[in-house]
């Protein structure tokens, strides 16, 4: 977070962008996926960071608490502990950013296999 502060006292404002998807990408691998979709939501507006910030986005919206969900699924003796649900609200939003990263021309077949699963 120290490189991050530093950044944030000597940026311009030229390279908000580019912070603000660096501070996405650190609130998500920290656990605060809400702090993550902020960010990286400002960082969607420029055209570079607009597609990793969506993709970003897209992993976050379908799985929220950054598990693996195989794992979460099932406990040490293999049998089931419970499903991993994610809200529908989120595939929603999930979906409306597949389909803006589309309009890019990119190729989301992997997002799209990624919320099929988590629609079951």
């Amino acid at each position: 977070m120290e490189f991050i502060e530093n950044a944030e006292k000597n940026c311009s404002r030229t390279n908000m962008p580019g912070l603000a998807y660096c501070k996405g990408q650190y609130a998500r691998f920290t656990g605060e996926p809400l702090t993550a979709l902020k960010e990286l939501n400002a960082a969607r507006q420029d055209k570079f960071y607009k597609n990793a910030a969506c993709v970003n986005m897209i992993e976050i919206y379908l799985n929220p608490l950054n598990e693996m969900i195989y794992t979460s699924l099932t406990s040490g003796n293999g049998t089931s502990s419970g499903e991993y649900t994610t809200p529908p609200e989120n595939i929603e939003m999930a979906r409306a950013l597949i389909e803006e990263l589309q309009t890019q021309g990119v190729d989301t077949s992997i997002l799209e296999c990624n919320t099929m699963v988590c629609t079951k």
